[in-house]
């Protein structure tokens, strides 16, 4: 069934104009349907069906944009649910309503969580051909133990068919020092440090915040962890086969994208052209235990 939207609303989505604006170019007549001249700004049309022309020039639907969520706890990752609030109901937007979420992300789970029309990204992301990077900060019980790290490298038993793909974590070391806007280029945050890693840096691992940090609390540390798989609850289980429990949970970035550290939960804005280019163009990753002999 062809979708019936305001003609003002179509035609600012289109780029044409503001409300305002088109509103004033209706009412001066110079926008047709059907090579009828359009009435009223609430007049309804079907894009893709109707032929709508500005002053004789055709105007075409404008795909919405691709948008970058920090998504909050407590939202879960669906279009549409008659008992809880999705990540949908945060955007608002008129196009809202055409986007689904890339993936999902756990309810009581925050951070970087994209929102597209584009089926063909999604599946291109979600692909288990492609392996593509998520990076996330966690709060564990317990303390940093090199035993969990060889073992997330190596592959775990999480109760699946096989293991899981290497996977790459790095436990930090927190001080009590205030984040300053002059950090050196090879630090996380001024008083952060990883440990058991060789001082190596994840994607996304500069973008956490004091505010990350300060979930953790005593008797537990922080981890950044970045895996190549999308099971369920897989860090949560991943985790827990060392008997640990993850206390906070936040995606940092997917492929190469980073999450905009400027976003407060809740907030989102459209992917920069750069950050486009970054998730259309993401290699697959080949893991030893994948290579056919």
């Amino acid at each position: 069934m062809a979708e019936h939207i305001r003609l003002d609303r179509f035609l600012a989505e289109a780029g044409i104009g503001s409300r305002a604006e088109v509103k004033k170019l209706i009412r001066s007549g110079r926008v047709s349907i059907n090579k009828e001249r359009a009435k009223q700004p609430e007049q309804k049309v079907s894009p893709g069906l109707d032929e709508i022309l500005v002053d004789q020039t055709p105007v075409k639907p404008s795909a919405p944009p691709t948008l970058m969520l920090n998504k909050p706890a407590g939202v879960i990752s669906a279009t549409k649910d008659t008992k809880e609030k999705t990540v949908l109901d945060l955007i608002r937007e008129p196009y809202a309503s055409k986007l689904h979420p890339v993936g999902r992300l756990d309810k009581d789970t925050e951070g970087l969580l994209l929102l597209t029309e584009d089926g063909g990204l999604s599946h291109a992301l979600l692909s288990p051909k492609k392996h593509v990077m998520k990076t996330y900060f966690a709060v564990i019980s317990g303390q940093p133990d090199r035993e969990i790290m060889l073992g997330f490298r190596d592959g775990i038993e999480i109760g699946e068919k096989k293991k899981t793909l290497p996977a790459k974590l790095v436990f930090l070391s927190v001080s009590d020092t205030v984040q300053t806007a002059d950090s050196e280029e090879n630090e996380i945050l001024p008083g952060v440090e990883s440990i058991f890693s060789d001082g190596e840096i994840l994607p996304g691992m500069r973008s956490i915040s004091q505010s990350d940090l300060a979930h953790c609390e005593e008797g537990e540390c922080c981890a950044v962890v970045s895996i190549s798989e999308g099971k369920y609850h897989q860090i949560k289980r991943m985790f827990g086969a060392f008997g640990r429990q993850v206390c906070f949970l936040k995606r940092l970035s997917m492929g190469e994208v980073v999450l905009d550290p400027a976003l407060k939960p809740g907030q989102y804005r459209p992917l920069t052209a750069k950050e486009m280019e970054l998730l259309t163009d993401v290699p697959p990753i080949v893991h030893e235990d994948e290579i056919c002999q």
